[in-house]
């Protein structure tokens, strides 16, 4: 199994400190991931946060593109239905172009309305909006002239250039498991999931493969945990407690408001997995092992650092990849 890095950006008010500051130290961090043998640098995507979590993901990984070597570059996730798909096939292509070859891009449909009615969407039309999208996107980065007329998007002999370093395009992966988002994504040729399906979600993903006639081993999955480690569980949670519990609370205030499932429910030290080598490698084995023959091919491991010092930062960094990612690689 691979494992890669999330990286948020995240600089919450009882920490705080210039941005500017924040974003040199945290590509500092992620050159250091690199070195380190991580797999993926991953970046994600929210508006209109207290904390200035990143708002634009597709910057930043053009960034990552030029301060690393070898990890692949990464969105978890784009929320698609807020842009322009040929702009983001666009920014994507330079991406591509400037990492060798590196890009996968994660794609979402999101979930917060308070980060679409600000800038007039309507969130009763983001699965219209997703479904139009990724076409688009698709098309895009696919093809070297577009035309495509909907009721979001019209496009007349676009002309894509340059193209991107790979053919036929960089891979893409969905958020999304209901039947809606499993067949969108097939019918369109995506390249898999950036979510651990449950053996039922699977089992429905594989059937609809199938039925389009596309190999199910081709598919790639993702997943995402969170949390920190340290040589105990006690000392983890000492160093990044209330760290912990910031993000903690936000992920679950996001969530509970906007109607969907309570993810987080048991509070950040049980929710998050936060301690020891030993715990890490248990936790994960775990996870695999609930959904027996649904294959978990990269996973994404957001280390609950917003408000560390940056040398604080370096040190999980550090300590994850000599005591945590050899046994992870392993499962």
């Amino acid at each position: 199994m691979e494992i890669g890095l999330l990286f948020t950006f995240r600089n919450p008010p009882p920490w705080a400190r210039p941005a500017a500051d924040l974003y040199r130290d945290t590509m500092e961090e992620i050159a250091l991931a690199d070195r380190l043998g991580f797999d993926g640098i991953w970046l994600a995507e929210h508006h209109f946060t207290d904390d200035g979590w990143s708002p634009s993901p597709l910057t930043l990984a053009a960034a990552v593109a030029m301060r690393t070597e070898r990890a692949r570059i990464g969105t978890f996730v784009l929320l698609l239905p807020q842009h322009d798909p040929l702009r983001v096939a666009e920014a994507a292509t330079a991406v591509d172009i400037l990492s060798g070859g590196r890009l996968t891009l994660g794609v979402g449909i999101g979930y917060r309305a308070n980060e679409e009615t600000p800038v007039g969407l309507s969130p009763s039309d983001r699965g219209s909006r997703m479904d139009e999208g990724l076409e688009v996107l698709v098309r895009c980065l696919q093809q070297e002239r577009v035309d495509f007329d909907g009721r979001w998007h019209h496009l007349e002999d676009v002309v894509m250039t340059p193209r991107p370093v790979q053919q036929p395009r960089p891979p893409i992966l969905t958020a999304g498991l209901g039947p809606r988002a499993l067949e969108r994504s097939v019918r369109l040729g995506c390249d898999g999931l950036a979510i651990h399906p449950p053996r039922e979600a699977y089992d429905r993903y594989v059937e609809i493969l199938e039925r389009h006639g596309q190999d199910p081993s081709r598919q790639r999955f993702a997943t995402i945990v969170l949390g920190y480690a340290g040589s105990s569980d006690d000392g983890a949670w000492e160093t990044v407690g209330p760290h912990a519990g910031w993000i903690w609370d936000h992920y679950r205030t996001w969530l509970l408001a906007s109607g969907e499932a309570d993810l987080f429910s048991n509070g950040a030290r049980q929710d998050f997995v936060i301690g020891s080598p030993q715990r890490w490698i248990d936790t994960i084995g775990g996870m695999l092992a609930a959904n027996p023959g649904v294959p978990c091919h990269h996973l994404v491991v957001e280390l609950v650092m917003a408000g560390l010092s940056h040398a604080e930062r370096k040190r999980g960094i550090e300590y994850f990849a000599s005591e945590v990612l050899p046994g992870l690689r392993l499962l």
